[in-house]
């Protein structure tokens, strides 16, 4: 919904201090030179943020004014009847059997996509296979490197005694 159905306020965007530099990002740091103009406050240098752009209480939680429900575990799916925002302490096994359940009870995500997360699941299973077949002839070439090494060391020994007598 807009802004102005849902009366929440638009917040400006608070730009640092010398943000046109490319190396300087655009995230707000406070001002703090001698003579900096946005320091003192003056009119047409860039605004700070202050208290008066913070939102009404009652409205200050709702995202795009909306009721949700937040889930930290399955348990939490129960009676559940508004879109939902699943924990970001979650790991990504669970995040997936939370989404499915969703999907299956036809509730919303707001803070994940669903198709990406799957996507990501199925290159992290590829890469787990691929890790294992790498993995076999790695472990024989290191038995063999520890075979000769071990060769080596035999004859090296052999000579230093050879040497002595």
């Amino acid at each position: 919904m807009d802004n102005k159905k849902s009366k929440m306020k638009k917040k400006p965007k608070f730009k640092r201090q010398n943000s046109l530099l490319k190396k300087l990002k655009d995230v707000w740091r406070k001002p703090k030179g001698i003579h900096s103009k946005l320091r003192l406050k003056k009119r047409g240098k860039g605004k700070r943020p202050k208290i008066g752009y913070g939102n009404n209480k009652r409205l200050k939680e709702l995202i795009k004014n909306k009721d949700y429900t937040y889930i930290s575990n399955m348990n939490d799916m129960n009676n559940v009847k508004h879109p939902i925002i699943i924990s970001s302490t979650i790991g990504l096994k669970k995040k997936i059997e939370i989404a499915k359940r969703a999907e299956e009870l036809k509730i919303s995500i707001i803070n994940i996509d669903v198709k990406k997360l799957i996507e990501r699941m199925k290159t992290k299973k590829e890469k787990k296979q691929e890790g294992k077949i790498k993995e076999k002839p790695k472990e024989e070439k290191k038995a063999e490197t520890k075979e000769e090494k071990e060769k080596k060391f035999k004859e090296e020994k052999k000579k230093v005694l050879e040497k002595g007598i």
